[in-house]
């Protein structure tokens, strides 16, 4: 048979007409061939089948599965009973059905339905087999175990275990093909196996922790795993130290295979390779309790007498024990006969034994093994008062003296915990400790009394015999003698004596202690005062009822007999005397003496009976075991709201300690209140977190800085700014903490700057580089910055402080993440920036105006009155100014009705000024004025940017800004029509004297100073201004706080003064114009029709200030820095409506409309004017 047909037939067989399925006919299977493998450990196959048409049909009911094949190759083939090899034996019954197509069936059509052993049925089938040798894709040999049945289904012969066996079972028609059932080969797929790795105390408890007792995985057979044990494990407190290993498969738990022990010179303890096992395996390591020492004092029956503790020790060291020669307990004095030494991972083996003689019995060295050496010392007990006829019993010793106890110390609220305190909780905050134990504790000693008395009874009966004799009778008819029957009776009695054993048995409370719990103490740096005592909270201690009499009369009644009379009995005797019998009465003797009544001590614990002292004869009732401790309740030892004080600096990691204490509430031979270390408690990190997010407000509307300074907040000079500290932030992420607010903990905020700033309320000064407090609660806190601060780059500095923090303590930046510092700091750029600002003209040259800023024509003495930029102020309030006395000077300015139409006239002069503030009062620093020039029309159309042409001498057409305008302009500080301050000037002269040093005369300075201020300072042309420190006063508030340069402060604002005109007879042209290659083409002259002359010059001044001569780097910008534009803050009006209707449009930095074609030469000719 090839191996494609081999195959089939095997598909076939497996299952295939079997396990529950359609029946088959003996000539023919009406099914097709099933597909059938081996997965994961579980034989699956489907099956597709349709009728069958003959009624006797062989159906197959299970399989003997073999690791080898017991049928030949030969045809007929010939098989032995696979039964009489190792096999498994799988029947219908653990096959089940996990589906089918169709479904549901279709009447008439092929039916598929798939099947299923499960994985756990064959591995347990194939371990029980002996096969856990097994390897993935071994072969397996499966034989149909087969029944023939009637066409109802019904079992007509079988089972039959082997192929001859279903052969000759009925008549086949073709037998043969049953052979194709037998010698199935199937290889083996592994199913995945899990490895448990499991560490256990050599005692046997399962060290439960899941870093040394785990699932490793789940691996096929024969794969191997490598594992290293840990050398040592602490658990509840205990250290426990590795004593061997070995593999266990999970078929079979109690198989140890491959130990390994000796882990100081065999590594092979700790480090094991192994193969997967079918099932799965157990690599067990087993440790024992870290090299404890102890003297133990026992009796020959192994009744332990008496420990002595000799403390705990390293591997090697040596320990010396002197045992007694003689012990007494309980009355009893024993008699050491032997000695010898134990290792914990031991205990069975007996070593240096030392028998009674030997010169070492009583004084024993011994070096430490590995997990710890006992001193053992047998005795042996005298006779004492003991009953010859009593016997020793079995004793009943157990005890639960451990009481497991563990603790916690968590953040409250318990079940919701908002922090991990192994990583961090803060001070002022709570934490809960719980206790966790046994409900009791106790050790006991029941001793059984044995014994055997002795009663003398004796049993009697009377016994009547009765006999006829025969005597001489008188003679007979014919005189012969003769002889008549005489009656005889007698009575005898018999008393025998006989002696009836009784056994008695009862049990006694040798030792009996029994503790409940009393409280549990717990230590924590974090804790209130370091300790905290838990008290037991709806915890009721054991109940235990007892009674105890060591007399034997208290538990033994004898029982209460007489002497046994049988009735009587009649032996007839025939012709003589009966003799009487001699009879055995053992059996009455017995049922005449009743058994001895019997009881025990009497412990009842719980309510649960554990020592009946209920009377019962001979024998009293063995005594149950005090039940198993369960644990305490989670409310038991429990203690919450335990605030951690808000002084308690940081500290990681901070140890915990505690003890459990027990109170002794029953003692029988033995006792005291108990402690026990509460061991394990987890550690407690105290860190108090604090953030520092601070900022500075960036007063970037008020910025006129030609560049702001990236980076860095901007604080403008006399207007407030707001710090804000808030207590929210990022801190570290762990629970609890986070990004979240912070300003629970924290004891105080504060600034500190580097200058002196005004509180809001601008009346309470905080002198620079002070510290100063903001309310915790208080995010925003408003300051006020004085004018005499110098403009420059700070940083300010802000902290935070922890409310735990000490006196001295250390800071680190954002955020406390490390629990050294107490102290979160920040440092933020700052840059202060000063001002320009106030820009007004204060008096125009031209005629037409000389009344509004003059009480009458001629006179020097001003109205008052002055054009702003618009109606607002420095900072955008009202100013107070009204219409018409905004700029620009344009139609419509002047206030007289009748001169509605009036502009100014080329040529006539404005004079204006403006303000700074800042560190504008240096002998570098001054004002830069570009002015830009527009056309626009007389109906407000058609603004146009212009060049300006004008005559000087007998130069033609020079263009205003170009090399050959070398026209120079010079400005008087104190001039007549100037009106400035005799005091001002005065004020500004004696501030700068200080600032540059005090040096000289002061007197001497003012007057030159006063002098200097009436010459005229050249400032440029018509194209450019630059108004030198001569133009200026200093008008800053004298009125300081004290400590404070008063020098200072004045000069920190000042005024600049200026005057500007255009040529009187300016020629205007576009922008740009090429008027040298006009006049060449053009006849060019002042009439000439290029010239723009129906409508008005704009002049538009752009405003910079300088600082140390920098003049290509300007300092401040009026109009044009990117962040401000102080000219429309103080309120500039985009366009106007003249008072013929006309609309104009303005640009920020018109100043002054000037009438095209009039001039001041139509009021003077070709002459000035003032």
């Amino acid at each position: 048979m090839d191996n494609r047909k081999l195959y089939q037939r095997v598909l076939c067989m497996l299952l295939a007409c079997t396990f529950f399925m359609p029946f088959f006919v003996v000539q023919q299977a009406a099914a097709a061939l099933p597909q059938v493998i081996i997965r994961d450990g579980k034989i699956q196959f489907e099956i597709t089948s349709t009728a069958a048409s003959t009624s006797i049909r062989y159906r197959t009911v299970g399989w003997v599965v073999t690791r080898e094949q017991v049928c030949s190759t030969t045809s007929p083939k010939q098989c032995a009973d696979p039964r009489s090899r190792p096999h498994a034996l799988f029947m219908n019954q653990e096959v089940r059905q996990i589906g089918q197509h169709p479904d549901p069936p279709i009447p008439g059509q092929p039916l598929t339905s798939y099947y299923e052993i499960p994985e756990e049925i064959v591995t347990q089938r194939l371990w029980q087999a002996g096969m856990e040798g097994i390897q993935n894709n071994d072969d397996l040999y499966f034989y149909a175990v087969m029944v023939s049945v009637n066409a109802d289904g019904s079992v007509r012969k079988g089972p039959f275990y082997t192929l001859s066996g279903i052969k000759q079972a009925e008549g086949w028609r073709f037998p043969d093909d049953l052979d194709d059932y037998f010698g199935l080969h199937i290889p083996y797929r592994s199913a995945e196996f899990p490895v448990d790795v499991i560490a256990k105390t050599v005692n046997g408890r399962v060290i439960d922790r899941p870093d040394v007792t785990f699932e490793k995985g789940k691996f096929e057979i024969g794969e191997t795993i490598i594992h290293e044990f840990p050398a040592v494990i602490e658990d509840n407190g205990k250290t426990y130290t590795i004593a061997r290993s070995y593999i266990s498969p999970k078929q079979d738990p109690s198989r140890k295979t491959w130990v390994q022990e000796n882990p100081e010179t065999n590594e092979k303890v700790r480090i094991r390779s192994f193969t997967v096992a079918l099932g799965g395996t157990n690599l067990i390591a087993e440790y024992s309790e870290k090299n404890t020492v102890k003297a133990i004092y026992m009796t020959e029956g192994g009744q332990v007498l008496k420990e002595v503790d000799k403390g705990e020790h390293a591997t090697g060291d040596e320990v010396n024990h002197t045992f007694e020669a003689t012990l007494t307990k309980d009355g009893q004095t024993y008699e050491i006969i032997r000695s010898y030494i134990t290792n914990n991972n031991k205990p069975d083996e007996k070593l240096f034994i030392q028998e009674k003689g030997d010169s070492k019995l009583l004084d024993r060295s011994i070096f430490v093994g590995s997990g710890g050496s006992n001193f053992i010392g047998v005795y042996k007990g005298g006779n004492g008062d003991t009953d010859d006829e009593t016997e020793p019993g079995a004793v009943k010793e157990n005890e639960v003296m451990n009481p497991d106890a563990s603790a916690v110390i968590r953040a409250d609220t318990r079940g919701a915990e908002r922090f991990d305190v192994l990583q961090g909780i803060p001070t002022s905050e709570s934490l809960y400790v719980q206790a966790n134990a046994k409900a009791y504790l106790y050790r006991n000693k029941f001793t059984e009394i044995k014994g055997t008395k002795t009663y003398p009874i004796t049993v009697s009966r009377t016994y009547t015999l009765r006999w006829t004799e025969y005597v001489s009778g008188p003679p007979d008819s014919e005189g012969n003698p003769t002889r008549v029957p005489v009656s005889r009776s007698d009575t005898q009695t018999v008393t025998k004596s006989y002696t009836v054993e009784r056994k008695y048995s009862y049990w006694l409370i040798d030792r009996l202690e029994v503790y409940g719990l009393q409280k549990a103490e717990v230590s924590n740096y974090a804790l209130p005062s370091g300790q905290v005592t838990l008290q037991p909270n709806g915890y009721a201690q054991p109940r235990v009822s007892v009674s105890h009499d060591t007399s034997r009369e208290a538990h033994i009644t004898d029982p209460v007999y007489q002497n046994v009379s049988l009735p009587g009995q009649t032996i007839q005797g025939g012709s003589s005397r009966p003799s009487v019998p001699n009879e055995d009465w053992t059996n009455e003797a017995e049922q005449a003496v009743g058994k001895i009544k019997v009881k025990n001590d009497s412990l009842i614990f719980n309510g649960q009976t554990i020592m009946d002292n209920r009377i019962t004869e001979e024998t009293a009732p063995t005594p149950r075991e005090i039940p198993t401790p369960p644990e305490i309740g989670q409310k038991v030892l429990y203690s919450s709201g335990l605030m951690i004080d808000a002084s308690k600096p940081n500290k990681a990691d901070q140890p915990s300690s505690g003890t459990i204490f027990f109170t002794l509430i029953e003692g029988i031979g033995g006792g005291q209140n108990q402690s026990y270390p509460i061991d394990g408690i987890n550690p407690v990190t105290v860190h108090t977190p604090v953030v520092n997010q601070a900022s500075v407000s960036d007063d970037q509307a008020h910025n006129q800085k030609t560049q702001p300074t990236a980076g860095r907040a901007a604080l403008i000079l006399d207007r407030p700014f707001t710090v804000a500290i808030p207590t929210s932030g990022a801190h570290r992420d762990i629970k609890g903490y986070g990004n979240r607010d912070y300003g629970k903990y924290m004891r105080d905020k504060q600034v500190w700057f580097p200058f002196d700033v005004y509180k809001a309320d601008r009346k309470t000064l905080i002198p620079k580089e002070t510290w100063t407090s903001i309310p915790v609660g208080q995010v925003q806190t408003t300051f006020y910055l004085p004018l005499w601060v110098d403009e420059g780059n700070y940083d300010v500095l802000f902290r935070t402080i922890a409310e735990n923090s000490p006196p001295s303590f250390t800071s680190q930046m954002n955020a406390n993440l490390d629990l050294t510092h107490h102290v979160a700091t920040q440092v933020v750029p700052v840059e202060v920036i000063g001002r320009v600002y106030d820009f007004r003209i204060t008096d125009i040259a031209d005629f037409n105006w000389e009344t509004v800023f003059r009480r009458e024509r001629g006179s020097a003495t001003p109205t008052g009155n002055a054009y702003w930029v618009g109606t607002k102020g420095i900072d955008g309030a009202a100013r107070g100014n009204q219409p018409p006395y905004v700029l620009p000077i344009r139609p419509g300015s002047h206030p007289d009705a009748g001169k509605k139409n009036v502009a100014v006239k080329t040529g006539y002069h404005i004079k204006f000024e403006l303000k700074s503030m800042g560190n504008m009062f240096g002998s570098g620093d001054g004002i830069k004025i570009t002015p830009t020039f527009y056309f626009v029309d007389s109906k407000g159309k058609n603004r146009q940017e212009v060049d300006l042409y004008y005559h000087s001498g007998n130069k033609r057409f020079i263009r205003i800004g170009s090399s050959a305008d070398v026209e120079r302009r010079h400005v008087t500080l104190d001039t007549r029509l100037r009106n400035m301050s005799q005091q001002e000037l005065t004020n500004t002269a004696s501030s700068l004297w200080s600032l540059n040093g005090a040096s000289g005369n002061q007197q001497t300075f003012i007057q030159q100073f006063l002098k200097d201020a009436q010459q005229p300072v050249y400032v440029g042309g018509y194209d450019v201004m630059l108004l030198p420190p001569r133009l200026r006063t200093f008008i800053g508030s004298m009125e300081v706080p004290s400590g404070i340069d008063v020098s200072r402060a004045h000069a920190s604002v000042q005024r600049w003064v200026g005057e500007y005109s255009l040529p009187a007879a300016p020629y205007v042209v576009p922008k740009g114009f090429n008027l040298a290659e006009y006049g060449r083409t053009n006849r060019l002259d002042d009439k000439s029709p290029i010239f723009l002359r129906d409508g008005y010059i704009i002049v538009n001044f752009n405003i910079e200030t300088i600082r140390n001569q920098n003049v290509n780097q300007p300092h401040l910008q009026y109009i044009h820095a990117p962040l401000s534009n102080q000219w429309r803050r103080e309120g500039f009006q985009h366009r106007f409506v003249d008072p013929y209707g006309a609309t104009f449009r303005l640009q920020d930095g018109d100043v002054v409309f000037y009438h095209a074609n009039l001039s001041s030469y139509d009021d003077f000719g070709t002459g000035g004017t003032h």
